[in-house]
């Protein structure tokens, strides 16, 4: 059976295009969209994804010939510089500074609370959907989004006066979570991607540091904080939390050698840190007044003598 025009045209674009997708894929003979989907997201109900990412959806069939590339989309990442705030980075890579909001919603942050910086963020596909028939927007919301009820959501982020659809109209439609299962070690990503899932991790495991300092489990908190540290590509705020549990630990395992050295590294992330008095212990105060340089070294104490005092001569 000889393969459509669309289709062929469509086999040259797709090859075009390759270069600038995250992965491509080489469609063979007796493949089904679904089963791409499960192999690339690990889940088949994102086949429509993939269909409509390729413009397959305005075949009357979608199908492809043997060996045409097919493009795999997936979420992008970014790091924030000093001076981005969630608008700015909206305009960039959302194209509409309003979206804002959402790209902080999505990343876990508040619009009126700037990204941190050093802090990876995840950006979403931004799917190109033209509508290939008159289909109401509900139906689309199902499909892509799996909740029918999203469709206020994207008449707001397209800006749309109206909810109904007509044919050849393109809707943006952000898929925040388009994750590829697996991704090239060597990939302009990889690393981004590392940092992303690391910091994501700290997020997830800072309250259980806090709690452990709260109840006085110095130890088992000083254990967490260490290896926390240990991850790497954490965003300054992050490590300005966990040096600052450090040394109320180290402080309070009466280590104040080890809490000044925690304070040292967190002045040199953030020098005007100030922790409250009246709620500070002491000893986490003198240890900071001893990494700033304020307080005088601790002299230390000549040791114990090691023999009884009636063996020795």
């Amino acid at each position: 059976m000889r393969p459509s025009r669309l289709a062929l045209a469509l086999a040259v674009s797709l090859a075009a295009s390759a270069a600038r997708a995250d992965v491509t894929h080489v469609f063979t003979r007796g493949e089904t969209f679904a089963a791409i989907a499960e192999r690339y997201y690990g889940n088949a109900s994102l086949e429509p994804v993939v269909v409509a990412a390729n413009f397959l959806h305005l075949q009357a069939t979608p199908s492809v010939p043997t060996g045409v590339h097919l493009t795999i989309p997936s979420v992008g990442y970014h790091r924030v510089a000093a001076g981005e705030t969630w608008e700015r980075l909206a305009t960039r890579h959302l194209g509409d500074a309003g979206r804002g909001p959402y790209l902080a919603r999505i990343n876990g942050g508040a619009f009126n609370v700037p990204p941190s910086v050093g802090a990876v963020i995840r950006l979403p596909y931004l799917l190109r959907y033209i509508v290939s028939a008159e289909e109401p927007m509900f139906e689309v919301a199902r499909r892509f989004y799996g909740d029918r009820a999203l469709v206020q959501f994207i008449s707001e982020f397209n800006r749309l006066p109206s909810q109904r659809l007509a044919r050849g109209q393109t809707l943006i439609l952000p898929l925040p979570d388009l994750v590829l299962r697996d991704t090239a070690p060597d990939s302009p990503e990889a690393a981004l991607i590392t940092a992303h899932s690391a910091q994501r991790q700290v997020d997830r495991e800072l309250p259980t540091l806090e709690q452990l300092v709260t109840r006085g489990l110095y130890v088992e908190a000083v254990a967490l904080g260490a290896r926390l540290l240990g991850l790497d590509d954490l965003a300054s705020p992050q490590r300005v939390v966990v040096l600052r549990q450090l040394a109320e630990a180290y402080a309070a395992l009466d280590r104040r050698d080890l809490a000044a050295d925690a304070f040292r590294d967190l002045l040199r992330l953030e020098p005007g840190f100030t922790p409250d008095p009246r709620t500070t212990p002491p000893k986490v105060l003198d240890a900071l007044s001893l990494a700033r340089g304020t307080a005088p070294e601790q002299t230390l104490r000549a040791a114990p003598p090691t023999a009884r005092p009636d063996t020795a001569h």
